[in-house]
């Protein structure tokens, strides 16, 4: 997290303390923001009374005759709990932080003016139906009938904070394009394969190429079955019960492209130059950090009727990101009082702050859930610039340029900067450092430095929102599609069920159509034959229709195998979650919903039965360090919180990898655990005498397997009684693995009493990376979870009205509203909440009615 000046908050601070009566300050301050949420409110612009009613939990529903009316209620609603946490969305995605944040955020602001995001947004809004832009404009509307009126800090404790350090603000009306644009930053978050490319261009030039490859074991591993496991591309479309295919391009992964040389760009071999930032650095503490790319993913699954005890589906969804508070969605059902043409939505699930509708969840008759497809829809190209032209085939052509002005808190005079691009997109080499360092690895001696430039799919004008609308309204598979058909970006792996008894998946998103060149490293700028030939059709993308097996599972892993023709992406999950997932399915006969809510909950480490035989083997004299090896003897590879086993095996893994890689590759590319690292480990197993087990600080040694292993041990029996205890029957997993939610902004500060204000818990928690229940966390910083579940949803599809779910946190964002943090202890202690849908099973859970009237 980038953090705000700590000398500002120590203003903050100092005038809080000075103040007399801080607790009546503090009371007053807090409780300002609070929103209305009993008796009767005006609204212009609606055509009728809307109903806006809450639970205990803060659990919208709302009840409108019309669609536009349903929406602007729903914008309204959301900037009343949730404003703040808006606002700073929209100046992410607009590259304006530092209007709030000051000189801090100019870093982060050239980086998002040159990707454009906002731009591309307002582009896009000629583009939509005339009904979606009606949604759109109505849920501005509400947003702005909210804002009318209200000081800063009557709409958020955080800007009271703010303006004590200085910060004179008033926000500005919210508009169609805010909506549009953070569907960039999801693309962003759920779609970039940006760092895969960076860290195999710097580890090719230090490492070689083949040796790089090793870091990206291809896929899929021994075992571990794809999304799609039949149908293939025949006659233009995509055929789900086709047999093998003929076309079988090579496993996906860097392996075989590296080592052959064929689509790599030549790259100084001995550089031994460190990456100074993963690329997008400056995004990082507004966005998913680079530590986490890879890792962060969803579970889901919908189970046929054939497979549950009720007759009908069961769908499960957890999306998996960054952990936070506010949490990432709300929870709230949108319903149009009659379903008819002019409204079509009767809907319930999670929705997120700035965007009308809900992103997941179900209507009457459909649920749907999404997972990261990894989707491999940004290339890196590098550009032989010089000056403002750039060389294309054997000609140059002049770069386009525009002039973006950054206003900075404090300051009088914009900041200035010019965005340059490419026909392939913007130069992130401008901007970044990384993007530089990847250009001039990869340039000849004695020429000049090779530019980068970024391909991507979201940088193109879409119908998205369509889409998002159409799958809203569907009423069966078919309508489904054809609303996934309209949605580029985010590219998502969505799981299907409905209430006629079928399930279904589908791949959404644009796929490039790659020409030369598969994506895996820099591409030749200047040479046509590394040009996108347009995108995959949607038509060719693989789908699932009520498949033999009864079931499907999509937990971010390889989608389809290599009869497909078409190459999808390189960076999926290896397969640990998904495959527990599809074995404890298939194993299980007729579940229970009761049964399928537990899944969510399965906390078995599986690559632990790849490491444990090996670490038993090795032969540990010293009893003191065997004391931590005899505790794996019988373990049954669960991460409860209570193990001591899971305590030391992770610990003995953050070990290996300090012992294994840290030598060789740089401070900021060293591995963080989780998912690809099992795989990189499971895959170095096997070959003892491989040299990424040589510790090449010891030149006058060479180190095996074993003695890497013997060494982690070592050290993991002195971490564990340093973290816990000296006595092994004082481990366990909860003491240090622990989750602590932090507020996106002032939670991150650096000042105590400022991060009480915000942050919530300090709760031991089972699980971990590559695990269903997927508590996760960067080995570079410790084992504290900095990644999971955001939500969990159970939809069953025999009585929607008996379908469960929990939010990470709450649905307030107001610090110390009751509903600010009241899922917490729910979601920390593996517990669904009653997910009622019909009116009548809402009814009785109503704690707060607001009616918003016509006024004007």
């Amino acid at each position: 997290m980038r953090r705000i000046p700590r000398w500002a908050i120590y203003t903050v601070v100092v005038v809080l303390i000075a103040a007399a009566g801080l607790a009546g300050l503090s009371v007053a301050t807090v409780r300002r923001s609070f929103p209305v949420t009993d008796g009767q409110l005006g609204l212009g612009g609606l055509n009728a009374p809307v109903e806006v009613l809450r639970d205990a939990h803060g659990v919208v529903q709302i009840y409108a005759d019309d669609a536009e009316d349903l929406f602007q209620a729903q914008g309204y609603v959301q900037a009343q709990d949730r404003f703040y946490e808006m606002d700073v969305r929209r100046h992410i995605t607009a590259g304006r932080l530092s209007e709030l944040f000051g000189k801090s955020q100019v870093e982060t602001d050239s980086y998002l003016r040159t990707l454009g995001w906002h731009r591309v947004a307002e582009q896009e809004l000629p583009l939509l139906s005339a009904s979606t832009r009606r949604y759109l404009d109505a849920y501005a509307a509400g947003v702005n009938a909210y804002l009318r009126g209200r000081s800063a800090s009557e709409m958020s404790l955080e800007y009271s904070l703010l303006g004590l350090q200085g910060l004179d603000y008033t926000p500005e009306d919210w508009t169609a394009a805010d909506s549009l644009a953070w569907l960039k930053a999801m693309a962003w978050d759920l779609g970039s394969n940006l760092s895969q490319e960076t860290e195999l261009a710097i580890m090719s030039a230090k490492v070689g190429p083949s040796r790089a490859a090793e870091l990206f074991p291809p896929y899929p591993l021994d075992g571990f079955d794809p999304i799609v496991t039949r149908g293939t591309v025949v006659g233009g479309r995509f055929e789900p019960s086709a047999s093998a295919a003929r076309a079988r391009p090579a496993p996906v992964g860097p392996t075989t492209s590296l080592r052959g040389r064929t689509n790599a760009i030549a790259a100084p071999q001995g550089s031994g130059s460190a990456a100074t930032a993963g690329i997008g650095a400056a995004l990082q503490p507004w966005l998913e950090p680079r530590a986490l790319t890879g890792e962060l993913g969803s579970n889901s699954w919908v189970i046929a009727g054939s497979r549950t005890t009720t007759g009908k589906p069961l769908l499960g969804n957890d999306p998996h990101v960054t952990t936070s508070i506010p949490s990432l969605f709300s929870q709230v059902g949108l319903h149009c009082r009659t379903v008819s043409q002019n409204c079509p939505f009767e809907l319930a699930g999670y929705s997120m702050a700035g965007l009308p509708g809900i992103v997941i969840g179900h209507n009457a008759d459909i649920s749907w859930g999404l997972t990261t497809s990894y989707v491999d829809a940004q290339d890196l190209y590098l550009e032989r610039v010089s000056g403002n032209a750039v060389q294309v085939g054997d000609r140059t052509e002049p770069l386009s340029t525009r002039v973006e002005q950054i206003r900075v808190r404090g300051e009088d005079t914009p900041r200035t900067i010019t965005v340059r691009s490419t026909k392939h997109g913007p130069l992130l080499s401008d901007v970044d450092p990384t993007a530089r360092q990847v250009g001039e690895l990869a340039t000849p001696a004695g020429r000049p430095a090779y530019a980068v430039a970024l391909a991507w799919t979201a940088l193109t004008p879409s119908r998205s929102m369509d889409g998002l609308m159409q799958i809203a309204a569907a009423k069966n598979f078919a309508q489904f599609r054809a609303g996934a058909a309209l949605v580029t970006a985010p590219s998502q792996n969505l799981v299907y069920a409905d209430t006629a008894g079928h399930i279904g998946y589908q791949l959404m998103g644009a796929v490039p159509n790659r020409n030369r060149g598969n994506g895996l490293t820099p591409a030749r700028g200047w040479d046509a034959a590394y040009d996108w030939k347009g995108l995959v059709p949607f038509a060719q993308l693989p789908y699932v229709y009520d498949p033999p097996a009864g079931y499907i599972v999509a937990a971010n892993q390889q989608i389809i195998g290599r009869q497909y023709p078409h190459h999808i992406g390189s960076d999926y999950s290896y397969g640990w979650r998904s495959q527990e997932l599809r074995d404890t399915i298939a194993d299980a006969g007729k579940l229970s919903p009761a049964q399928a809510e537990n899944l969510f909950y399965d906390d078995t480490i599986r690559f632990a039965a790849d490491l444990v035989p090996v670490l038993l083997k090795v032969n540990v004299s010293d009893p003191w360090i065997r004391e931590g090896q005899q505790t794996l003897v019988g373990w049954d590879y669960s991460s409860g919180r209570d193990s001591a086993a899971a305590a030391y095996f992770n610990i003995v893994f953050h070990d290996i990898l300090k012992r294994t890689f840290r030598d060789e590759m740089p401070q900021d590319l060293w591995p963080t655990g989780g998912d690809r690292w099992y795989a990189v480990v499971a895959t170095l197993l096997k070959e003892p005498r491989n040299r990424w087990w040589d510790d090449t600080s010891t030149p006058d040694k060479v180190e095996r397997r074993d003695d890497i292993l013997l060494a982690a041990m070592t050290d993991a029996r002195k971490e564990a009684t340093s973290l816990m205890s000296r006595d092994t029957s004082g481990w366990a997993w909860g003491r240090i693995h622990r989750v602590t939610l932090k507020n996106q902004t002032l939670g991150t500060s650096g000042i105590a009493p400022v991060e009480r204000l915000f942050n919530r818990g300090d709760d031991p928690v089972p699980g971990g990376p590559g695990v269903v229940n997927a508590m996760g966390f960067d080995l570079t910083e410790g084992y504290g979870v900095t990644y999971g579940p955001t939500m969990r949803m159970l939809v069953d599809l025999s009585d929607l009205d008996k379908s469960r779910w929990v939010n990470q946190s709450g649905n307030s964002g107001h610090a110390y509203h009751p509903n600010y943090d009241d899922q917490l202890p729910l979601w920390v202690g593996n517990q669904l909440l009653a997910f009622p849908f019909t009116r009548e099973a809402i009814e009785p859970t109503v704690t707060q009615r607001l009616q918003l009237v016509p006024t004007g």
